[in-house]
């Protein structure tokens, strides 16, 4: 039996108004209003949050309001909490620092602002007032009404949500084959859609007519092209042109396919880099921030501007942090605003700025806010909303957001990215994605050894690491939606989840010397942090308690704690942390990884060098242990004791292993890790290698109508 207060809609009970902050609610028709925006809850989330609301102040545990919500279905907590992070997006609530919705971790949640009642039905007082005051009606009644007309307008220039809908469950595949195909682009017309394939450890842009069929095919000998984008009269293509020191955009005439180079671009990661505006007058693309200094090898991207008309190149967009970079530009309809995204390897949101401004007062905003990591978007063709891939719920799927109210609504196609609409909203592309990543063993004692898989699941597992007594491996696990840590037992062969934390990814997991505890990190919209477990207890801590921004931390043999500073519009320093919390710097570089070996040495890699290094536990005695690592397996590395573990490629292709005490470099397998992170470790006793592989990776591309709206 459970005790949840519901105000139910007989005839016996009124039917009563939620008012909280600036909102009102009405559970009737789920209508959920302020003086900025309106919008409708779907059944479920108006269900959600009258229970939170008739219950104010008080913990409604997730297994009541499962049972309440979804009744004799059978549904996990992943469900309930796609619902509590929709229902926080729509009310522009944080996690961190809620003002409506708290979180108690492994209890359930609690509405936490002050909710006053008003009746439904004009016959019946007021809960908590007697008498209405009627021009305060009379005032919501015009500002409801002008809410109204808002939302109407947004519906008569944009495509609607539920047309978007409709369209992804009519979706229909356009490529069946096994190649890797990625960043879908449709032509302003809609009858065409370019995209990247890799063929032949090359990438190339593919042009297909609706039905499929190639109409061009461009490749370069010596480079890779991503990034295809139609002009708006669909008779140019601009492509960009990677290889591993340069990066080019071009344009192709249609359908000669003759190209000139137009500018020096950079690709901080596979998100598209070029876009042309509406009138064919600017081109934007990703480039190097002007700021950065030119011995600076971490290469800040920011958004440039082209003028076709006066050939002059311009920087709009003014990242302020090493490791923050904007790329994906794209230019609104009517040419007011360019959207980006921005942000680092981990999370990725979407911002605007209005053009036109001088660079002085350039100023972007963040449209979505989440710890979530966005890849690509479309603009509607208002000008008013935009249609975007997100992670925030753990999978993939499309979202809608208006850029006005910044208000979000999740549309589905779970493993959907690059959303793609032709100018007049007729026709949607994407591609759908599937990776599988599973930690493979490799038995360093025999000759010849074959590895085999020892954790599997149908998603991504990584970041592997040893015990101290080499009887668990600590990982990295999606299969459950957001990045969590895991436990398996080489023992016992079992694997179980030891911790999760709502909106935000955990990685790095690394252990005490005497096994009793783990440190992970954590990335969210909020920044970064890093968590003590207690195995034997199950709890968790922020470190020491403290509020500042820390990420990669390891325990040291000494007590202390070793880790990189993540404080915003700072370099990423290597810091030592004592037991009483005080931090002391170590470098005045930004670092990027860490490890601690044995005797003592902190080994580090930078952002700024393919190199590796170490230094002692107060900074001092720098040394280069490997003078250049290959970018592709730049974190492909670990220390186990006193040795060294790395990867080459190339004709020394593999691990090998480096003593750290003395010169000895020793190869001692041929095999590499594929998967992305940090997939490689080594037992306590050096006789296995771990390493993670993606064991599958499919992607297609879909193509749908949208019906008229």
């Amino acid at each position: 039996m459970y005790n949840i207060r519901m105000m139910t809609d007989s005839n016996s009970t009124p039917k009563l108004i939620y008012h909280f902050a600036d909102w009102h609610f009405n559970p009737v028709d789920g209508l959920l209003s302020s003086k900025q925006k309106s919008l409708r809850l779907q059944p479920r989330l108006s269900q959600l949050l009258q229970l939170l609301l008739s219950n104010q102040g008080n913990l409604l545990s997730r297994n009541e309001l499962i049972e309440v919500i979804w009744k004799d279905k059978l549904v996990n907590e992943d469900a309930l909490s796609r619902c509590i992070a929709e229902l926080r997006a729509a009310l522009g609530d944080n996690t961190a620092k809620p003002i409506y919705i708290e979180t108690l971790p492994k209890k359930g949640y609690r509405f936490i602002h002050e909710v006053q009642t008003q009746s439904n039905n004009p016959s019946v007082k007021s809960v908590t007032q007697s008498v209405i005051n009627y021009k305060y009606a009379l005032i919501m009644g015009i500002c409801f009404l002008s809410l109204i007309y808002i939302v109407s307008q947004f519906a008569k220039t944009n495509t609607p949500s539920a047309a978007l809908k409709s369209a992804l469950i009519t979706a229909q595949r356009l490529t069946t084959d096994s190649e890797f195909e990625h960043q879908p682009a449709l032509s302003s017309l809609g009858d065409k859609i370019a995209f990247s394939v890799t063929q032949q450890q090359r990438v190339i842009v593919k042009v297909l007519d609706l039905d499929g069929e190639t109409l061009f095919e461009i490749r370069d000998p010596k480079q890779h092209l991503v990034s295809a984008t139609f002009s708006p009269d669909d008779k140019q293509l601009l492509v960009a042109a990677l290889s591993d020191k340069s990066c080019t955009v071009y344009v192709y005439q249609l359908p000669s396919l003759q190209r000139e180079p137009l500018t020096s671009c950079l690709s901080p990661n596979s998100a598209g880099i070029i876009d042309w505006s509406a009138d064919g007058q600017l081109i934007a693309y990703v480039n190097r921030d002007a700021s950065t200094k030119d011995d600076d090898a971490s290469e800040v991207a920011a958004i440039w501007q082209y003028n076709v008309q006066s050939k002059q190149h311009r920087q709009i967009t003014f990242p302020q942090q090493q490791h923050i970079f904007d790329t994906r530009p794209r230019f609104s309809p009517d040419g007011k605003y360019l959207a980006f995204t921005r942000g680092n390897d981990s999370i990725r949101n979407l911002h605007l700025t209005q053009l036109g401004k001088p660079e002085t007062t350039t100023v972007a905003t963040n449209l979505t806010q989440e710890a979530a990591f966005i890849t690509s978007f479309s603009w509607l063709k208002g000008s008013q909303g935009l249609l975007y891939d997100s992670n925030v719920l753990g999978d993939r799927n499309l979202w809608l957001v208006d850029i006005n109210q910044q208000q979000k609504e999740l549309l589905g196609a779970r493993d959907a990215k690059y959303p793609s609409l032709d100018s007049q909203n007729t026709r949607l592309a994407f591609h759908e994605v599937r990776y599988n990543a599973n930690i493979w063993q490799l038995d360093l004692t025999v000759d010849n050894p074959s590895s085999e898989p020892i954790i599997q699941s149908i998603k991504y597992n990584n970041f592997p690491r040893y015990s101290p007594d080499g009887k668990q491996i600590a990982f990295v696990s999606n299969r459950k939606g957001k990045a969590a840590i895991w436990l398996y037992s080489l023992e016992t062969k079992k694997q179980r989840q030891i911790l999760a934390i709502e909106d935000a990814d955990l990685v790095l997991p690394n252990w005490s010397f005497d096994g009793s505890h783990l440190l992970v990190s954590s990335r969210s919209a909020t920044g970064y942090r890093c968590y003590q477990i207690n195995l034997a207890s199950k709890l968790y801590q922020p470190l020491y308690g403290m509020s500042g921004q820390y990420h990669g931390c390891h325990y040291a043999a000494d007590g202390n704690i070793f880790a990189i500073s993540k404080q915003p519009e700072e370099t990423s320093f290597l810091i030592k942390i004592t037991q009483q919390g005080q931090v002391t710097q170590l470098s005045d570089f930004s670092v990027e990884r860490l490890h601690i070996s044995k005797n003592n040495q902190i080994v580090y890699s930078r952002t700024d060098s393919n190199a590796l290094y170490s230094m002692e536990f107060n900074g001092n005695n720098q040394q280069v242990l490997i003078d250049h690592l290959d970018s592709q397996v730049k974190d492909f590395w670990s220390v186990q004791g006193n040795y060294l573990y790395y990867a080459k490629l190339g004709a020394d292709k593999g691990i090998w292993r480096s003593s750290l005490v003395k010169n000895d470099d020793l190869k001692i397998t041929d095999i590499l890790p594929t998967a992305i992170g940090v997939p490689l470790a080594v037992s306590p006793d050096h006789n296995y290698l771990i390493y993670s592989q993606t064991d599958s990776r499919q992607a297609d591309i879909y193509l749908a109508e949208i019906p008229n709206s």
